[in-house]
């Protein structure tokens, strides 16, 4: 029996390389407003410069700045920006229609040997994802989050008007993607709302500006599809926020942390 491809998968298949550059499109079911949801625009460049620079070196970090609005056909152009015997460095522009969007550079670098075993990224005591209630449908909800059943630890939505902005959530794929695994986590890895937002005593527009993230294994893997995702602002003030980001998977390994700095509207 054959199955469809999940929708990550089907926008994946549209990537081609011509020219130098690669070629993919991003459809409205990945879109939040005008613009192409982050995480989405960040997987469209790591595949494309995956696929323009084959590596079998897993990726270890990422530097993404979303610069302006993406979606529809986009184009990825790279370069190399250095390759040592260790480690290769690849610069990744995508621009569509609205001109130049998203800038990321991906390093790419496997585990050494070292003396170093340290680990105090432990995750929470949370509720396994089955006991909790999914995030509602509701008609204000960005098109890009119906690609993901979203479990939050705190309650059955994402709340605001609250004392501490944290969102902690159960995420997997609706349909799960059989594409590359990093591919997959950036796709999925900025799904939560800004942690600002749940501080909000009034509702306004906002913008991610940039996101760093670090891949902590080269082989990601979890259980029944699960990752739990932690969002968490230490400061927001004037019209700007920073947090911190960390993903681990079902067994409670640390496997992606990142931070975020967001322009608020409200």
């Amino acid at each position: 029996m054959t199955t469809s491809p999940s929708a990550l998968d089907a926008l994946l298949s549209t990537l081609r390389t011509e020219e130098g550059v690669a070629k993919a499109h991003i459809d409205e079911g990945w879109m939040q407003g005008r613009t192409a949801y982050g995480g989405i625009s960040s997987a469209v460049a790591l595949a494309g410069a995956m696929a323009l620079h084959p590596t079998e070196t897993p990726l270890r970090y990422a530097q993404i700045s979303f610069v302006g609005p993406v979606g529809g056909d986009c184009t990825v152009a790279t370069r190399v920006l250095r390759q040592s015997k260790s480690s290769l460095f690849i610069d990744a522009g995508v621009s569509s229609d609205a001109g130049f969007g998203t800038a990321a550079v991906f390093a790419f670098s496997g585990d050494r040997a070292s003396h170093l075993d340290h680990n105090s990224l432990t995750m929470p005591d949370v509720p396994a994802p089955e006991t909790l209630a999914p995030v509602p449908d509701h008609k204000v909800r960005p098109s890009f989050t119906r690609h993901f059943d979203m479990r939050p630890t705190t309650g059955p939505r994402f709340d605001w008007k609250r004392e501490v902005g944290e969102y902690l959530t159960w995420v997997r794929f609706v349909e799960e993607p059989a594409c590359h695994p990093a591919v997959a986590l950036l796709a999925m890895g900025d799904a939560l709302p800004p942690a600002a937002m749940a501080l909000f005593t009034e509702f306004g527009p906002i913008s991610s500006m940039n996101w760093t993230v670090n891949m902590l294994t080269g082989n990601p893997q979890t259980d029944d599809g699960w990752w739990l995702l932690s969002a968490k602002t230490g400061y927001a003030r004037g019209g700007f926020s920073v947090q911190d980001m960390m993903l681990w998977n079902r067994t409670g390994e640390p496997v992606l942390s990142g931070s975020q700095g967001i322009a608020i509207y409200a």
